[in-house]
This record gives structure tokens, sequence and C-alpha cells, in this order.
């Protein structure tokens, strides 16, 4: 319910904040109300604010009206930094702007980029930002630099601490202060004195007192984002840089980061990786002391519960239960501008290795081979995602992130192994960034009982003990304060520098608007509340952690949910459900069946029918959950209630050539109609037999193409094998999927897609031979991801009979022109060949053909299915051969067509390529694919023709 303030704030906003903007629906307040940790709280109200002059109204009303705000990024924050019980404002897509300077030195980045794709930007000039956090393909810049995230390599000396240059900072009452601009930093210095002052004077009481001065200066040369970075207070005398740097690391608690402007590090080239096993932790943990001074890249550190979670791994040795219990592996990776450097710093970091050799149990030595390295990394960064692949349902995953000094990082080790024992945390692992001294444990926790929640609450108070005071390290390395740390920051610092962090919130929040109760807060049990309910749903997303790491890839992102709030609302869901029977007042009863019963409803929609059902997710997903098989078994369970969904699928299924045709005759009829009505009312007449029908007729749209003419079957020889078709040995069996028999090619072109396969084939010298049965066949695709399963599977099978007996069991190779339709093609042992066209002719086709005059300029979209399928190189490789530039538009993961989704909910398809058209060059005339119905939605949205990669190489392709 909304409070009274809270309601206020929202009328005063409204004149120029847009109706879609201001999210009040239950059911998106509570799926955005999660982040990555263990809090749930769920907001009044959500604001998407699209502008920076409109965020300073925002903040002006917020403190007029005493409402609090809380800024969230990528919500992939782990310490309950990100959720809020008043009002979150998220970012919208507009502040993605950027801006690279002194070739590539320096970059300008707005808080929405996500930090993989600030990296990209600057990979041209050999340069990356400082801060590399293990989130950093879905973490975003403004929780970066709110966090003080740092990572594997970046250590101490490249975080956004040591690495800003400058920012944009809006505070508290609406000021904006631009630390670039002089005219910005005279007007707020003479404008903000009281402010400046106080800052000064606090700076003073640190820098006088020798003790808490030396404190500081110890502290800060770990890892540490416990509490504020009040290092600024002694590292610098100009107000202005004190406040940059004071923002950093500061949660959102002190100002707003509308920009921020880093100074960029090396990103080298050459780089050499190797992975040790020690059978003993205090010899490993003197290595780690040796290499960090001869500036090694990276150690990370894994104990031996770490190294069992992952013993499957193919590159792992194959005894490691046998090592000793105190067993720890270094992972060490350095980084080089030359291979000469390289080779020399690897030679000296062996002869220090070599020195503890008698404790050296298990070892894969350096190499520079990157693919063989990338599997080493993989065994570090699926330590994490192991865990919470084998806890139990109803249980989240606790990852905790301490730093040691280095001369007592082995005690650290050991006595959080003891903490494990003693609070029964058997399962629990060690893993980290061991030049820094920081690590990460990981364990499991139900929040679903007093006692459970009071064992982690003395569990923690165990290790807060361990780190801040015995052993003198940082309760919080590189995660961040947040609600988790909270009650523990005074006893990490003492009351001194915690009377300067309070003060610090004061002088720049005296209202407390701003993320009240992050970093600074009187609860002492801020910790153990408002926890994360964790019910259980379904064996396909029980495992999730809700790290939100699938968000970044998924096409309904901003439009309806995300994997992550698909499944916690879910969980919600099963959660109220349970809870109504124990309500203990009547009015409790309403308001949680009330709730109940609006999360359902919108659940429809907001869950299920906008999904694309891709699978995206679970590249991304760091426990391999695939969200869409989650959908498309909620769709299973709607189409076994509906009479009229089986008798259509069936219908289908039994006369699916007679459906094509009827389908490829109906579009040559709209096409016609068009012409004849004009396609406004053709539209319209749409729309009204869409709603009529109950969403069974499509919507139409402009881009629908014409119908195909009927499929022609048979043998297609090529050239060079004339008269000795039996024998030939380079026959391919072309199976056309179903969209590719069905649309039509785009307008201009006189060839069928069947047609460019042929040519191409034939010019490269190989047979094709189509099945006489192609137009009844499927690979049920199409009926599985409405919740067909059972004729998904007949057609699939179906399909795998015919091609087994043309391809005469196997001895040639099956093609198929659809990304999407050679996933499901490949799966199970039936002993056939199966290509999408792509893949078969990257590898097969290429070598046989000579590209006369190659096209000057492409776009190219890379499926969904082409990356789930890993044959997105094959693609590129294609494009490259065939055009001087090729354009592979950023952020688009997925089209969001979504087989014929793009018909029937066209709004998923065109918010997925809502940042198409802008990245079109105006030299730009064609785009390619690998889908056809993929290529009509980017033909919609970008407002040029896309077709199949094949029609550009049949256009520039001559035999050779």
């Amino acid at each position: 319910m909304m409070s009274a303030q809270v309601s206020l704030f929202t009328k005063a906003i409204t004149p120029f904040v847009a109706p879609e903007c201001i999210i009040t629906e239950y059911s998106k307040r509570y799926a955005y109300g999660i982040d990555a940790s263990f809090y749930q709280l769920t907001p009044q109200l959500v604001l998407v604010v699209k502008s920076k002059k409109q965020l300073i109204e925002i903040v002006k009303l917020a403190t007029e009206h005493q409402v609090a705000i809380t800024f969230r990024a990528a919500g992939t924050s782990l310490s309950g930094q990100a959720v809020t019980d008043s009002v979150l404002i998220i970012l919208s897509d507009d502040w993605t702007d950027f801006e690279i300077y002194q070739h590539g030195l320096k970059v300008t980045l707005q808080p929405g980029i996500i930090g993989a794709k600030a990296n990209q930007l600057l990979k041209p000039f050999g340069r990356k930002i400082g801060p590399d956090p293990a989130s950093i393909n879905s973490c975003k810049i403004g929780g970066i630099a709110a966090n003080n995230s740092s990572g594997m390599c970046c250590g101490v000396h490249q975080n956004s601490y040591h690495t800003v240059a400058d920012m944009t900072i809006i505070f508290a009452d609406g000021t904006e202060l631009n630390t670039a601009s002089e005219q910005s930093c005279a007007a707020f210095l003479s404008n903000h004195q009281p402010l400046v002052n106080k800052l000064l004077a606090l700076s003073a009481s640190i820098n006088n007192n020798d003790a808490l001065k030396q404190k500081v200066v110890q502290k800060y040369r770990l890892k540490n984002t416990t509490g504020y970075g009040i290092n600024a207070l002694i590292d610098f005398t100009d107000p202005i840089e004190i406040i940059k740097h004071l923002m950093i690391g500061s949660e959102g608690t002190l100002g707003f980061i509308a920009d921020i402007t880093f100074h960029t590090v090396d990103d080298n080239p050459f780089k050499s990786s190797g992975f040790f096993i020690f059978d003993n932790t205090n010899l490993a943990c003197k290595l780690v002391e040796q290499l960090a001074e001869l500036d090694v890249n990276a150690v990370e550190l894994l104990d031996k519960r770490a190294l069992m979670s992952v013993a499957e791994h193919d590159i792992m040795p194959r005894d490691i239960a046998s090592f000793a219990d105190d067993s720890v592996a270094l992972l060490i990776e350095i980084q080089e501008p030359s291979a000469q450097l390289l080779t020399d710093k690897v030679t000296l970091v062996t002869q220090k290795i070599t020195k503890f050799e008698h404790a050296l149990v298990a070892d894969i030595a350096f190499d520079n081979d990157p693919l063989r390295n990338q599997k080493l990394w993989n065994i570090r960064k699926g330590t994490f995602p192991a865990v919470g692949a084998m806890r139990d349902s109803g249980t989240t995953v606790i990852i905790e992130d301490v730093a040691f000094p280095l001369p007592s990082l082995a005690n650290g080790i050991a006595e959080l192994h003891r903490l494990f024992q003693q609070f029964g945390y058997s399962e629990a692992i060690i893993f980290g960034h061991a030049l820094a001294g920081n690590l990460h444990f990981v364990f499991t926790q139900a929040f679903d009982s007093q006692e459970k929640i009071q064992r982690y609450d003395a569990f923690m108070g165990a290790v807060a003990d361990l780190v801040a005071v015995q052993l003198k390290g940082s309760l919080k390395a590189e995660h961040g304060t947040g609600r988790n740390m909270a009650p523990f920051v005074e006893l990490e610092w003492g009351a001194d520098a915690y009377q300067v962090m309070t003060a610090l919130k004061s002088v720049f929040d005296p209202n407390s608007i701003l993320n009240p109760g992050v970093i600074i807060n009187s609860d002492d049990k801020v910790h153990i509340k408002d926890l994360k309910v964790m019910a259980t749903t379904h064996d396909i997303v029980d495992k999730c952690i809700e790290c939100g790491f699938c968000e970044s890839v998924c096409p309904s992102q901003g439009l309806t949910y995300t994997p992550r709030q698909r499944i916690s609302v879910a969980r919600r869901i099963e959660h109220l459900k349970n809870s109504i029977s124990e309500a203990e007042t009547k009015l409790e009863k309403t308001q949680l069946e009330e709730q109940y019963q609006q999360l359902v409803d919108d659940y429809q929609y907001l869950g299920i029918d906008s999904c694309a059902a891709t699978g995206m997710c679970e590249i991304q997903c760091p426990v391999g959950i695939n969200t869409g098989e989650y959908i498309k078994a909620l769709r299973t369970q709607n189409f076994q209630q509906s009479r009229v969904k089986k008798q259509l699928a069936n219908l289908s299924a039994k006369h699916l050539s007679k459906v094509t045709k009827i389908a490829s005759l109906g579009l040559n009829a709209v096409n016609t109609g068009k012409s004849l009505v004009g396609e406004s009312a053709v539209t319209n007449s749409f729309k009204v037999l869409n709603k009529l029908t109950a969403g069974y007729v499509p919507l139409y749209f402009s881009s629908w193409p014409k119908g195909e003419k009927k499929l022609e079957t048979g043998m297609y020889p090529s050239r060079k094998s004339q008269g000795q078709l039996t024998s030939h040995n380079n026959r391919v069996v072309y199976f056309p999927a179903c969209a590719s028999r069905v649309f039509a090619a785009t307008p201009g072109n006189p060839k069928s897609l069947p047609q460019v396969m042929i040519s191409v084939f034939n010019k490269a010298g190989f047979d094709v031979v189509i099945p006489s049965e192609s137009d009844s066949l499927c690979c049920g695709m199409a009926f599985t991801s409405k919740g067909d399963a059972k004729h998904g599977s007949e057609k699939l099978n179906q399909a795998q009979d015919v091609l087994l007996r043309y391809s005469e069991n196997g001895k040639y190779p099956i093609i198929t022109d659809a990304s999407s339709c050679a996933l499901p093609l490949k799966q199970g042992n039936h002993g056939l060949s199966f290509y999408e066209s792509a893949e078969f002719v990257s590898e097969f086709i290429l070598p046989h053909l000579h590209i006369s005059e190659k096209k000057d300029h492409v776009m190219l979209h890379v499926t969904c299915s082409s990356k789930r399928g890993n044959i997105q190189q094959q693609l590129v490789n294609i494009a490259h051969h065939c055009a001087k530039k090729v354009e592979i538009p950023a952020d688009i993961a997925c089209c969001g067509f979504a087989g014929d989704k793009g018909f029937y909910q066209p709004e998923l398809n065109q918010h997925s390529l809502r940042h198409l058209k802008k990245q079109r060059p105006a030299d730009c005339s064609f785009g390619y694919s690998n889908n056809r119905s993929c290529e009509i939605g980017l033909t919609h949205h970008s407002d040029i023709p896309y077709q199949s990669i094949l029609y550009l190489l049949d256009e520039v392709s001559q035999s050779n």
C-alpha cells in the first residue's frame, strides 16, 4: 500500500514523467524489487527515468516530500544495496551515451552502459576500464562505480577510486556538479560553502588524528568497500577531488553518478596462464606473497572444496579427492605488451614456483593458448555456480567477500574453515583473488525458520570478529556494504572513523532520502530482516540464485518480465498460495489473496505470453537455467487445459503440408488486398480479427512477406557430378524449414531461398537432394514453443525418420536453412549429421567458391539460436568473406520474433530491436541473417531488407 507521502510525491511528478514510466502495479513493483542479494523489499513506486533533467526534478521533489529514493542499475548487487520499500528509480535505455578521448586513454560513460560493452568500445584502442568484476557482462557502470567493484585482475590500484578522472553528480538537493567543468565546480563551491566547510573539517579531523589517519592508510592498502571511502579525506585537499572520490563506493547514499570519466588501463594482448595445486595452504600463500612483488596480473586461489566442486571439468586432474584437505590451487595469469616480455615474466614466475615444488601435487604448465587457458578460467568461474546448482531447493546461495593482509591469508583460510565446521556449513567453499588477500566464501542458507536465521546471525558475528578484529582485514572487499554489512561497519572501523562516516551521510544527505539504511544503519539486526523467501516452484528453475546475469540478453527486459523476474514472481505466487491458509487475521488473508490473484492474472502476459523462450538466458546463467524451458512447461499446462488449442494443433500436425500451403496463399491474398484497399485498411481489419478471435488471428504490419511458391523437391546435381550421381561423395540432403517454405523472399529477389541454397551448393560441386515429403515435415519447434510437447516430439521424430532414409542412414550430411530448426534436429542419438546452412557453408562450401567482388558494407544479425548452437563464428565468417565491412549491431542478443510470436505479439519484436535502426550506417542498404522469420522483423524495424546470408554468398560467388 502506498503511503501518503509517496502518494503526494507521485502526483507531483506526473506533469513531467510519462504514465508508462510510473509503475504502481503490484506485479511489476514486486518484480523490480528483486536484486541479486538475499533481501526482499517491494517498492511502493517504481520510476523509469529517461534523462538527467528529469532525475533532478524527481530528486528535488523527493526532498520536498521527504520520500526515500533508491537508484538501481543492473541489480547484480549482492549485499542488499539496491532494494527498497519506498521509491525505486531505474534507468531507461537513454543512459548509454559514451565518449572516448585521447586515443582511448580516457572514456566518459553514462551509468546504464554494461561494463563489458565499455570494454568492447575500448578494445580497438588496446585499452579497457580498470574495474573487472566477475559480473561485468551484466553489471552496469553506475553500479560498478557506486560499489567500487573490482575483480580478478584490477586489484586495488585499478579500481574505480584510483582510475576515476571526473564525474557528473546529482545531489540530494537536486544540484548538479560536473567535476570536469571549471564553471560548474566554481558554482558548486560558491553555492555550497557550508557543505564544503563541513567536509574540510572532517578531513582535518582525520589528518589531525595520527592513529586514525594511520588506520585509514593501512586499511586501504587492502581491497576495502566497508563503509565510505574516507581515504578520500586524506588523499586529497581539493574539495572537488574529495567529493568525486567519496562518491565511489557510496552505493547511491550520497548522490547519483550521472556519468563518470575513467582513466583507462592497458589491455595487454599477450597472455599466459598456468594452474598449480599445492598440498599446503601456508606454503601456497607464501608463494602468493612473492608473486605479489612481481606485478603478476592475477592469482586466483581455490581451496580443496572448491576444487571438488569443479572436479568434472575435463582439464582437471582426476585424483583431487585424494589430495590433502589443506590443498589449494593457484590459477596464475601473466599479461604483457610483447611476446618477449611475456616469456621473460613467465620464466621469472616459474622460477619462484620451482622453489615450492616439494608441495606441488599437480600442475598445468604456463601456456599462451587462449582456448586452453579459457578452460582454466572456466574452472575458477565454475565454483560459485557449482554450489548454486547443488544446493537444496528453498535455500539461497550466499557469497561473502573479505580481505586479509597477505601475511594473514593462510591463517584466515584456516580460521574460516574452522567457522564453517563450527556452524554447520559443510558445503562452504573458498576462492578468491589471492594477490589482494581477497577471499570469497560461498555457502547455502535457508531463512524459513528462526533457528536458521539465528545460526546465520551468529556465524556472521563470528566472521566479523575474525576478519575485522582478530586479523585486521576488510569485511567487504569488493561487493559493497549494503544492508548485509551495515551493522558491522563500526566494528571494523572503530568509533572515530564511524563518526566521520555518519557525519558524511549527514553532510550530503541531511534528510536521509538517498538509499537510507544502506552503509549507515543504527539497527544492529538489519542484516537478518526482510530476508528473501526462495519458495520451491519447478525443477527447471529451483536452482536460480536470482543474480540477474540473464537480464542483459533477455528480449523482454524493460517490456515485461526478465528471466530472473519470471522466476522470482513465480516463487512469490507459490509462497502466497501457502501463506493464505496460514493468515492470522481476515484482513491479512484478504490482502494476501488480492496479491496472489493479481500476480496470477498478470503472469499470463508478463511472464508466459511475452517470453521469447529462445534460451539465451541459459548462456548467461551461472547455474545453466533455461527459463524458456520453464515457460514452455507452463505453456504445456495451459495447452492441456484448452480443447480448442489441442484440436488446432492436432489438425496442423496431421495436415502440415496443407496448413503451410494455406498460409502461403493467405499471405498472397493479404498482399493483393493491400494493393486494392490500402495498407491502413488491412492493418485495421487484422486488429479487429485479432480481437474477435482472442488472438488466434495475427496482427498485420507492412513487412509481411508474400507467400512462397510450391517447393520443388528431388535431386539437383552440380555440373561437376553430371553422370555420376550414384557414386558422388559430395551430396547433401537439404531440409527446407517451414518458414522458407511459407514466406517468400524479400521483394526484388527472383529466387526462393531453396533455389539459392541449390545454387550455392551446386557451384561448390555438391549435389542437393530435397525429400519429396518435405512439405509435411517439421522440426517440432513450432509445436513445442506453444506448449504442445506431444506433437512437437512426433513431428521431430517423423522428420528424423525421413531424413535418415534420404541420407542413407547418415551417409550424407543433412542441411537446414534455419538456425532455430537446427537445434532440435541435432538432439538425440539418431546417428545423423545435421548442419545449419551457415555452419556447413563456412566449413565445406567456402573453400570451393571464388568471391568475385565483395559488397561494401552490410548489416549482420547473429541469431540467438546461432549463439546457442555455437555457430555464430561461422555466420560471421561467411559475412566477412562476402563484404568489406560487416556491421553487427550491439545490445541485440535476440530479435524477439521468436518463431511466429512477431506476428501475434509484435511489441516484443519491436522492443527487442528498438536500438537497431539507429545503429544502421548510412551507407548500409542490406542486412543478412540465417533465420527467415527473424529476417521479417529485422526488415520491418531497420527499413532495409534482411535476407539469408546465402543470398549474399550466391550474389558474389562463382565456382572455382
